[in-house]
């Protein structure tokens, strides 16, 4: 079940990248700007489900290293120097974050 939560919340990012590429491919290919446009508002309806399922999340330290791990794309390293927790304590807490967050 974590690696299902994982690869879920993992793909805020790669909407970000998608989303970025396919901007550009509309400006370069003005024909498919529809079918860019059309791609690009289903990745935003993604990142919105992710926003709405994280904001859920009542712990606020849960939720802030929800959104440093996968929206910022921070690693756990950094996330622990970020809220001055040891990294095994930070490991810790992603564990419970995953387990508090509604898939």
């Amino acid at each position: 079940m974590y690696e299902e939560k994982k690869l879920y919340l993992e793909s805020y990012t790669l909407q970000n990248k998608r989303i970025y590429r396919l901007h550009m491919m509309a400006e370069t290919d003005p024909a498919h700007r529809k079918e860019y446009e059309a791609e690009i508002e289903e990745a935003l309806a993604i990142k919105k489900s992710i926003e709405g399922k994280m904001a859920s999340i009542e712990d606020g330290v849960l939720k802030e290293l929800l959104y440093l791990k996968y929206m910022c794309d921070k690693t756990l390293e950094e996330i622990a120097c970020i809220l001055n927790y040891s990294t095994r304590h930070t490991e810790r807490l992603h564990q419970k974050a995953l387990d508090k967050f509604p898939l």
